[in-house]
């Protein structure tokens, strides 16, 4: 494992880190298999990352050890079967769980390190007008970061810190970009995209240094160009740059960011329909279905909302949640992994411990084609979150985004 590791590129640190994880899941497992199971072990990736794939017939994880907040799970000083688990889960960067056609599926992934950008980068000279939109060569797209790196403080994706790990991301596919260049070379724009799923792309910027507006519609049209014959969907934009032709798009909503100083301002979402719209089911718990009638009713799209019902069947006991950070933004993202009993608890632990540690944009994004995360909202509710808008075919179905708004609230809601 460590040396395949290795060779999908991970440093030494991080490729021992994945092997050590990877062992004790492998031990957690088998002892906990049957001696007729098959249990399946996969690593893919490369470049930017490496992942661990394991598949066995049934789950027999104690899950609670995966949770950012699990600090023990026996509670007493005894070293349990479970704590190889709660090492595992610290020792990755990633972790996904899935339950298709009678098999359990563990996901855990590995980024590989990059050194921090530089605190004073080299000089790029200011760009002229620019004459050609083109896709960057690697040299170029690190010149474009390093700009957009350089602008006055504002909300980028977690990876746009690390110039090294986007030019890797692109390397292998997950990103995409088009930059406006002067006569001279020199990057006086950019876009940058990147696939969410089959059917949906989300796009960053476009960033202009000393552009003309015209400059921010061509990065778009050059976009739109390349995905005319694919199987996109919608177009959606959650990082959107001040140059954005917001004519392009719908607006879907807004989020709330509180900077450091305790002000807050609104982010707006936005999104463009690439092909019309084919209609879907969204599960729904009751309590959100008021707001999901009246935003598909605003946007115009066709969804057959299916109310959660109880059936009565056995529930696991611990629900997992992952957390997403994005710590230049000062925001995390939480979102389910697994269902359970526990999951007020589970939820209410996972905002007191991000409080604590300074993160105050805290969201949840729910999978409306996966009913059984629905489950969760009362939790949501319960704990401060109100759902904020809709993000189209992000997911297995839409996703619906929720704000813990309890910081920005004068008054208890009831």
């Amino acid at each position: 494992m460590e040396q395949s590791a290795r060779a999908l590129g991970l440093g030494d640190r991080e490729a021992l880190s994945l092997t050590l994880a990877a062992e004790e899941i492998f031990i957690y497992l088998a002892e906990g298999a049957a001696s007729d199971q098959d249990l399946r072990i996969e690593c893919q990736g490369g470049g930017h990352e490496v992942t661990v794939i394991f598949t066995a017939p049934s789950h027999t994880l104690d899950l609670r050890a995966f949770n950012i907040t699990s600090r023990s799970i026996t509670g007493d000083d005894e070293p349990s079967a479970e704590l190889g688990l709660l090492i595992a889960a610290r020792m990755v960067d990633r972790l996904r769980f899935s339950q298709q056609g009678g098999e359990f599926h563990l996901a855990m992934s590995k980024d590989r390190a990059y050194p921090a950008a530089d605190a004073t980068p080299f000089p790029i000279p200011d760009a002229g007008p620019a004459v050609t939109i083109k896709e960057p060569d690697a040299a170029e797209l690190h010149l474009l970061l390093q700009r957009i790196q350089a602008l006055p403080s504002g909300r980028l994706p977690a990876e746009f810190a690390t110039t090294g790990k986007v030019v890797d991301m692109a390397a292998a596919g997950v990103y995409q970009a088009a930059v406006a260049v002067d006569a001279a070379a020199n990057p006086g724009g950019g876009l940058l995209w990147r696939r969410q799923g089959d059917r949906l792309v989300e796009c960053y910027g476009p960033y202009l240094f000393g552009q003309s507006a015209t400059i921010a519609r061509r990065l778009l049209d050059r976009l739109l160009g390349s995905l005319a014959k694919s199987r996109a969907v919608g177009l959606l934009c959650r990082y959107p740059a001040p140059d954005l032709p917001a004519d392009y798009f719908e607006a879907l909503g807004t989020l709330h960011h509180q900077a450091p100083d305790g002000s807050v301002t609104e982010i707006p979402a936005y999104y463009r329909q690439l092909i019309e719209d084919a209609g879907a089911i969204a599960w729904c718990h009751p309590e959100v279905q008021p707001f999901l009638t009246s935003e598909y009713r605003r946007l115009a799209f066709a969804r057959t909302q299916v109310p959660l019902a109880s059936s009565g069947a056995m529930v696991d006991p611990y629900s997992v949640l992952t957390a997403a950070f994005n710590r230049p933004a000062g925001e995390v993202t939480l979102r389910p992994l697994w269902w359970g009993a526990d999951a007020l608890a589970n939820l209410s632990a996972h905002v007191r411990v991000l409080r604590q540690e300074g993160f105050y944009d805290l969201f949840f994004e729910m999978d409306l084609g996966q009913a059984w995360q629905g489950h969760f909202t009362p939790a949501l509710l319960a704990t401060g979150f109100r759902p904020r808008l809709i993000l189209p075919n992000a997911g297995q179905g839409d996703t619906l985004v929720f704000q813990c708004e309890a910081q920005f609230e004068t008054e208890a809601r009831p």
